[in-house]
């Protein structure tokens, strides 16, 4: 078969300033614009950016795209989108020189469509790729309550995007939609992500021992964050997650000097021990151990060796130099050093 490799093939090849400009385009323009592509460089860029968005969309003929040098912006706007959102011609000289990718322009036109995201792009004095991705991410009622400041990049948006679907399938959507509406009023990305991050924690179950004289159940995200602040530790932390899970359980002694108890699963055992510590997590008095663990026992927790303990000495019993450890002193351990 004969390829024709005269002036006219020639001419069809892009030429490199035409493939950074045009980008994923650079061959269609070519075809309509034949080298040195002067018409298409020389136009301004929301024309050219017009263009690329008709041939990501199936949209006018070859022959049409080329009359949208011309005429009136707002005119070749409605050639290539009979419908066209409103904000388009304000959006389309904000775009920067080089063309965008197809899903990016199609992503564009369904955020101008969306009246809380056209209002944003409207203000922006650029627009990139990367914003419309991200914006697109943020849930409108984020948007809706204020969130216009965020300004958040991709990944921070679609981790946003994620914390929400999380919640819409714990809780429902509108309760998605409330939270979203309290991050959209934090001050800061920090106060928002640690908002977020304690609306994605659910509430406490119910606490597996009512509690005692001197033992006080911390039965609420709040009461966790309230004993933190007092103790100095770090409940307020991941030690929340850990009690919505339901495998831990947390108290405050308030006899003594004080201290936050943590307790634990066991398979044997049911509720253990796990540690028990002071403020700003010193150890327990040792004049205090025995009066708390009492309490404990009292109410029914087990205050000793935990059963992958008694699990793993077994395993070792049988090694060289094996040494035996009653469980009372592996016990005395629970309350910090």
């Amino acid at each position: 078969m004969y390829v024709w490799t005269g002036p006219w093939a020639r001419a069809r090849e892009p030429t490199p300033l035409l493939r950074k400009l045009a980008g994923d385009f650079a061959d269609q323009i070519a075809d309509l614009w034949p080298a040195p592509h002067g018409p298409f460089l020389l136009a301004e860029a929301s024309r050219r950016h017009l263009v690329c968005v008709g041939l990501s969309l199936d949209g006018p003929a070859p022959a049409r795209l080329v009359e949208m040098l011309d005429g009136p912006l707002k005119a070749a706007i409605r050639a290539v989108l009979p419908a066209a959102p409103e904000g388009l011609a304000r959006a389309l000289g904000r775009l920067g020189e080089e063309a965008w990718a197809a899903a990016d322009y199609r992503l564009l036109l369904d955020l101008l469509a969306d009246p809380d995201r056209r209002k944003l792009l409207r203000h922006a004095e650029a627009i990139t790729p990367a914003d419309v991705r991200g914006l697109a991410a943020i849930p409108v009622a984020v948007l809706r309550a204020g969130g216009a400041w965020l300004n958040l990049d991709r990944g921070q948006a679609e981790l946003l995007a994620e914390a929400h679907a999380v919640i819409v399938r714990r809780d429902g959507p509108a309760a998605a939609d409330r939270a979203a509406e309290r991050w959209g009023r934090t001050g800061n990305l920090k106060a928002l992500f640690e908002r977020v991050a304690d609306d994605v924690v659910a509430d406490l179950p119910v606490q597996p021992f009512a509690g005692g004289p001197t033992l006080r159940p911390l039965a609420s995200k709040a009461a966790m964050r309230e004993a933190a602040g007092r103790f100095r530790n770090c409940l307020a932390s991941d030690r929340i997650a850990w009690a919505a899970g339901g495998d831990y359980a947390y108290l405050e002694w308030t006899g003594g000097s004080g201290a936050v108890v943590e307790l634990t699963r066991d398979a044997v055992y049911g509720w253990r021990l796990n540690e028990a510590r002071g403020r700003n997590n010193d150890a327990v008095p040792k004049v205090d151990r025995p009066a708390l663990a009492a309490a404990l026992q009292a109410m029914g927790a087990h205050v000793g060796r935990a059963q992958w303990e008694l699990v793993n000495a077994l395993g070792a019993a049988a090694r060289p130099g094996f040494r035996y450890e009653p469980a009372d002193v592996l016990a005395d351990d629970l309350f910090g050093y």
